[in-house]
């Protein structure tokens, strides 16, 4: 979080509304999560993904990707 410059409160508000969700094909508790956002300082607009895998009731934030890059990814 603090290499994409995230708070915790940013983080969970795109946990709990993404613009989508892509379930891994080989782990059921694995998933992709998809926000579109326009940049703070850029002003771009930006794709943030986050990887995330599911524990019980525990959803567990694996690893955070930040794009300008949105065609490629979408």
């Amino acid at each position: 979080m603090r290499e994409r410059n995230l708070s915790r409160r940013q983080l969970e508000r795109f946990v709990s509304k993404p613009d989508s969700v892509e379930v891994s094909s080989k782990n059921s508790l694995r998933f992709l999560l998809k926000k579109r956002y326009r940049h703070r300082t850029s002003g771009k607009d930006h794709l943030l993904m986050a990887i995330c895998e599911r524990h019980g009731d525990v959803l567990v934030v694996v690893t955070i990707v930040d794009t300008s890059q949105i065609r490629k990814y979408s």
